[in-house]
């Protein structure tokens, strides 16, 4: 056992965010609406003086605004096959106060997409990984939610469809992760993803930690609205992660109705107002045309100790993703 204590490295402690800038998606007609949100990102990250790494291809260096060009934003060279870093980059744990990473397989959710190297993406970042390696198990970091205080949350039915491995193998490794990391509570959720969402539900569009003893959820109480049935079923399973936790005192829904659906040619989009960027004194929420007013309003309800921000993500959600998933924490 290391002299140091580990400690899961939570969103919310981090002070370093990273980025894939999107130009393997310069032919898409939603291009510039997608590099404004990076823009936007940017530019709030250099308010609230948040170190930048961004990742650009070696071949299409001009492509990046001069707004990147900035002594806080680091520049990394590397061709990825798509934007969803906060997947493909390990998470990260503490070993005394030194970064560590967890080392992972990545197959872009059951091989849906081209992901060698993405996959590859961990071998060229600069923190020890000997300890805690599981290459050959695929995780992805969106579907891992921690906290300071030793929590980690996930949803198993996300991780069955892209290992095709059963309960008892999963549980195995995950428990191989708790062990290691000295993990205070592990908890599953098993469900499946929202409407659009080609991840098979990824636990950042279902809880994520506010604090070290408060989560939000996803939820609904409007009946037509796409995803009603999953949020109520994720309800139940909050209640039981509550009642079986002696960290987490506190879950707030976030509710979700109609006017949360992005529909475009008649085709659902991804969209949950839990795929929010937090980064120390800083939360970033995502909305879309329609919706500003009312997360505006469900942000004044949590009462957050922070500076506090709603940007449209609708381009990320048309390639399927969110703002938590464009960026990965380290």
């Amino acid at each position: 056992m290391s002299l140091h204590k580990k400690k899961l490295f939570a969103d919310f402690e981090s002070n370093h965010i990273m980025m894939i800038f999107p130009y393997m998606h310069r032919n898409k007609s939603y291009y510039k609406e997608l590099c404004n949100i990076y823009l936007s990102l940017n530019k709030i990250f250099l308010e609230s003086n948040i170190k930048q790494t961004i990742v650009l291809s070696k071949n299409h260096k001009s492509a990046v605004p001069t707004i990147f060009d900035h002594s806080s934003v680091t520049k990394l060279y590397y061709d990825c096959n798509d934007i969803w870093v906060r997947d493909y980059m390990p998470k990260i744990y503490l070993c005394g106060d030194k970064k560590n990473m967890i080392r992972y397989s990545f197959n872009a959710y059951g091989e849906k997409y081209s992901y060698i190297a993405d996959n590859n993406f961990k071998n060229i970042v600069n923190y020890p990984s000997s300890e805690i390696n599981l290459d050959g198990f695929v995780l992805e970091g969106g579907n891992l939610e921690f906290s300071e205080s030793g929590i980690i949350i996930t949803n198993i039915a996300c991780i069955k469809k892209n290992n095709k491995k059963n309960t008892i193998d999963i549980e195995t490794e995950l428990n191989k992760i708790s062990t290691q990391l000295q993990v205070s509570e592990l908890f599953t959720i098993d469900l499946p993803e929202i409407i659009g969402d080609d991840t098979n539900g990824h636990i950042d569009n279902y809880i994520r930690f506010i604090q070290n003893d408060t989560i939000v959820y996803f939820a609904s109480k409007d009946k037509s609205y796409c995803n009603y049935d999953v949020a109520r079923k994720l309800e139940k399973q909050v209640e039981v992660i509550i009642n079986s936790s002696t960290l987490i005192k506190k879950a707030i829904p976030i509710y979700h109705s109609k006017i949360d659906e992005l529909v475009i040619n008649k085709k659902i989009h991804p969209y949950s107002k839990l795929n929010f960027i937090t980064a120390k004194d800083l939360f970033i929420f995502p909305c879309i045309y329609k919706n500003k007013d009312s997360v505006e309003l469900d942000i004044e309800s949590l009462d957050l100790k922070s500076k506090v921000y709603v940007i449209n993500s609708e381009a990320s959600l048309i390639e399927y993703g969110g703002l938590h998933c464009l960026s990965a924490n380290i």
